[in-house]
Parts: C-alpha cells; structure tokens; sequence
C-alpha cells in the first residue's frame, strides 16, 4: 500500500508538470501573441508620429514662405518714407524666396500681380508679372477672385495686412497671399500679391522632411544609412520604402514618394492617417509601410527565441523544475514591468530638458534674442540642460555595463574638491528650481588631491545631491562633505576619503535602507514616489564596489538622511610599468 501510494503520488506530481507545461506553452503563446499586437500598434504609432511630423513641419514651411513672400511689401510699410515698390522687385524678391524654398520654384507656376489705386479709391487695372502674366485662365481666376476680396474687405484699416485666397485653376489647388502697400497717410495706395500651386509648394515642404528626418520604424536599419566621407562618418536619411501623399478637400490626391504610387500599399495594415491645419488651408497625411516591410518590423520587435529556450528547459528538467519554470516566469514578469517603469520614467526625465533645449535653440535659430547678452544665457540654459541629460545618460549606460561586464575605473591625480563643485554646478538649475542651496564643505574641499576616479566621483556626488533634492523640502539646504583621512586601515589602504551628502527630507526608514540600493526602487511618500528613475543610488552601488569601498544611509544629526561612501587610498603610489601602463589598486592611490 506504501509503494501503491508512492506512485500514485509520482503520477500525479508528473501529471501535475505536464499540465503546467501546457499550461506554460499557453501562456507564453498568448504573451507572445500579445506582444505581437502591442508592436504592430507600436509601428502604426510610429507611422501616426511619422504624419503629425511631415504635415506639422510642411505646414511652418508654409508659413515661413507665405510671410517671406510679403515681406518686401510689409517692410516697406514699416519704413518711414520709403520709395514706391514696383512688381518687378516685387517679382524679383518672391523669385529668391521660391529658390531658397522650393527645389523647383518653375514647378510652383508663380505668378505676381499688382492693383494700383486711384484718387477716387478705385481699383485700376491690374499689372501682371510670372506665369499669370501668359495664361488668360490663371489670371482671369485670379484677379476675379481678388477683386471679390478687394470689395469684402476695408483695406484702409491697419488689420488689413495680410489676405490669403485658395481659388482652384484647371481643379489645381492654388494659394493667392497678397498685402496692401501704404501711403505716408496710412491708407492703401496698391495691392501686391503672388499666387502659386499650392501642391507642388506643399510637396516640396514635404520632401525636405522625407530627406531630413528618419520617420522609418526605430528598429527598422533601412531608417538610416551609415557611410564615410572623406573619413567621416555621415548618416544618410533613407525614407524611400515609406509611401506619403497628400489628400486636399477637393479629394484630390498627390502622391509625394515614389512608393505612394503603387495601390497595394494603401491595403496594407499599416497606414497612418493625419489632418493638418495650416495658413493656406487644411490638408491630410497619408502614411504607409508595405505589407511585409510592416511585419518585419514587427517580427524584429517579437522574437521567439527566449520562449523556446523557456518551453525547453522545462520539457528538459521535468517534475524537479517545475516549480523553478514558475518562479522564472514571475521574474521575468516582475523585470518587464520593471523595465516598462523605467522606460516611462527615463522618458518623462528626458522629456523636459529636450522641450527647454529645443525651445531655445529654435528661438535663437530664428534671430529672436533681444540683445547678445540674452543670447548668453540662452546657450548657458542649452549647456546646462545638456550637461543634465548628460548625468541621466551616464547613470543608464554605467548601469547598463554593470549588468553586463562591471564598471572599470580609470583613475588620475585629481582635486577631489574641484570634482565636487563641478558636479555641484551641473545640479545647480535642479537646486534653483526647489529653491535649495547646495554647500561643500571638509577637509578635501580646497586642493587636496587623490589618486581616484573623477568621472566615477562625480558621478557620485551628482547622484546623491539629485536623491537628496527629489525626497527634500523645497528650501533645504543639501550638505556635501568631503575628507581625506591619511591613516592606515584594515585591508593594506593607507587612509580613506569619506564622501557625505545630507539633506533635510523624511529620512530612509530602517527596513528600506539595503533596498534602495537595487536597481529601479524607488521609495514613495505621501503614496507617491518621485520621478526619476531609479537608477541613482543602484549606480553609485556599482561604481563604489569597483573602488573597494562602503556605501551605507543614516539619519542625519541635524534630521534628514546621510548618505556616506568610504574610499580606500592605496598604501603606495601607481607606479609606471616598463610597457608604459599604470599600476593602482582599487581605483585609488596615496597622493
């Protein structure tokens, strides 16, 4: 009956792992085919990003050309005493601004035209310039159109600067922008106006973005080309595999790239649709990716490899792993989701200093600063910034290569104080905007000096002042300490640099302070954590491990938490090597 009971109990324990491994391959299937979806949406994502790009950046094209082609009158009107415009310079000058913003200004078929007004304010006959100037059709749709206009509208006003009209010649859509020349009264004395088509302008906006700007799927290596010019690498913006088109009101449509003109690509599952607004009217992006470029992409995004290495083990180790099978699931459930945490984090961090930088370095391109030294300041705020998404990057990449290989450190004689202030002046915006005050203070703060790492000590001290600024008060003050304590110790190091930072925030509770040094934990307050991501302290773990060091957290004497490393000094100075190359030990020599 013992035996009887021992084999039952066998065939149930294995039953039970058949079962689970059916149940496994399910899981893995539907999580796979799960994932699949969620990347196909990724790819149309990618192509709705694609068309809010294309339509939103032809659209400023347009504007920056509408306003360019009416500068010469606008101008004019703002100059005192200035001599009358003629259409030939009118002309001439909305001649240049098609050259610079059109590759084929001819295709455009641009038109000028001219109204002069009489004392009686009536408008006289009209003079002609262009490809209006040789086609009865174009002109006569034209000036009717603008002669309506004329009769709606008081030109005399100063609102009245700028009309735009979008008539259609031979069912072409076309733009007619126009603005009234004024007297030393104030009244208007002409009218100017340029009139073009507005698809081949349009589609001329869109090519500078197709060849501009990479709008192929991130994982896609067809999105960009690498080659090498005179030695340099140059990357080359390949879009040709993307179909674009332009569909108007009118429910015409215009095929911008190559690959827009087969229709079996607008079948396919990837297309991405997009109306624009704009000052010459509204217009809609189409996008799409073939068929089988779409699915490759998603395939790339969705391999099978690491599932059959999972179905394999278990089908391998059977009953015994079983158990192990399910544990490894639930860990590769807790990483994903701790991976779509970081993801979401690192992009909410980016996403400020990218919005600051591109903001003014879009100002200063278009000339808006007031006087040089605000120019100053706004490429002092494009440094600063960048120095910050530099920190950020430095913590992903440094946590990256511990996972995989361990950091190395690269030491030097180096004023330990000098690294201190440096990293604190690339805080500093972070301390100003919660209102914080940041003070270095020790003996190792004015020129002493150390065999160590900088870069790895930098990268300290600016992770430990940005934990204590996100768990801080507004208004704290941040304390960094720094020591060089020249003493033998345990372990041959001859002396040991203390490295602290506190701050006046809550504290780290008790149970928490081995966690925090894990990667992607970060405590909440008030039910909440604070942004970042998660990485900071995990980092500075990582770095201090490779120097040989301690890193521990206290409460603070005055309140708030003390975050402390110690640093061991080697008991002699590096020494050269006949090869050339330095020998240390830990990452740290005596001075």
């Amino acid at each position: 009956m013992a035996r009887r009971g021992r084999e039952t109990l066998a065939w149930l324990a294995i039953g039970g792992t058949l079962v689970a491994m059916f149940l496994t391959a399910h899981q893995v299937r539907q999580g796979w085919a799960e994932r699949r979806l969620a990347a196909e949406r990724g790819v149309r994502d990618q192509l709705t990003t694609a068309a809010v790009l294309i339509g939103t950046e032809a659209a400023k094209m347009s504007a920056l050309e509408l306003r360019a082609l009416l500068w010469p009158v606008l101008g004019a009107n703002a100059a005192p005493n200035h001599r009358p415009l003629t259409l030939d310079g009118f002309a001439r000058a909305g001649a240049s601004v098609f050259a610079v913003m059109n590759d084929d200004s001819g295709g455009a078929l641009p038109g000028y035209f001219r109204l002069a007004r009489n004392g009686q304010g009536k408008w006289t006959t009209a003079e002609l310039r262009g490809a209006i100037a040789g086609d009865s059709v174009y002109s006569r749709v034209v000036l009717d159109e603008v002669r309506r206009w004329t009769g709606r509208v008081d030109l005399d006003t100063p609102r009245s600067n700028i009309g735009l009209l979008r008539p259609s010649v031979r069912d072409v859509p076309f733009v007619v922008v126009m603005a009234p020349e004024r007297g030393a009264d104030g009244r208007a004395v002409a009218l100017f106006g340029v009139a073009y088509a507005r698809t081949v302008a349009l589609r001329t906006h869109v090519g500078h973005v197709l060849h501009g700007v990479s709008l192929l799927p991130s994982r896609s290596r067809e999105a960009t080309d690498s080659t090498r010019d005179n030695g340099n690498a140059v990357t080359r913006v390949d879009n040709a595999r993307l179909a674009v088109r332009l569909r108007y009101a009118s429910g015409l449509r215009d095929n911008v790239s190559p690959a827009a003109a087969d229709d079996v690509v607008w079948q396919s599952a990837f297309v991405a649709t997009r109306d624009i607004g704009g000052p010459d009217g509204g217009f809609t992006v189409e996008v799409a990716l073939p068929e089988h470029m779409g699915q490759r992409y998603v395939a790339a995004a969705t391999p099978l490899g690491n599932e059959r290495l999972m179905l394999g083990g278990v089908l391998l180790l059977g009953v015994g792993f079983a158990g192990a099978a399910a544990l490894g699931l639930r860990r590769q459930y807790k990483l994903a989701e701790a991976r779509r945490t970081f993801v979401a984090a690192v992009s909410h961090e980016l996403r400020t200093p990218l919005a600051h930088v591109n903001a003014l370095s879009e100002t200063l391109l278009l000339g808006r600063a007031e006087s040089p030294e605000q120019a100053q300041r706004w490429l002092r705020a494009i440094h600063r910034e960048g120095r910050r998404l530099s920190v950020l990057t430095e913590n992903v990449l440094l946590h990256a290569r511990g996972e995989r290989s361990g950091v190395r450190a690269a030491p030097q004689w180096t004023d330990v104080g000098a690294v201190a202030h440096d990293a604190v002046s690339i805080v500093e915006a972070q301390a100003q905007a919660r209102s914080a005050r940041i003070v270095v203070t020790g003996t190792a703060v004015n020129g002493a000096r150390a065999w160590v790492d900088a870069n790895a000590m930098r990268q300290i001290v600016i992770n430990f002042i940005e934990n204590a600024l996100k768990f801080g008060p507004d208004g704290q003050t941040v304390t960094v300490t720094l020591d060089l304590v020249r003493a033998p110790v345990p372990g041959g190091a001859d002396g040991l640099l203390y490295l602290s930072v506190d701050d006046e925030g809550p504290g780290v509770p008790a149970a928490d302070r081995e966690r925090i040094w894990q990667p992607f934990v970060r405590l909440a307050e008030g039910g909440s954590a604070p942004a970042g991501t998660g990485l900071g302290l995990s980092v500075v773990r990582q770095l201090v491990e490779e120097l040989g060091g301690r890193w521990s957290v206290y409460d603070a004497p005055d309140g708030g938490a003390r975050f402390r490393v110690e640093l061991p000094l080697a008991a002699a100075a590096p020494r050269v090597a006949e090869d050339g190359s330095l020998h240390h030990a830990h990452g740290f020599g005596g001075a």
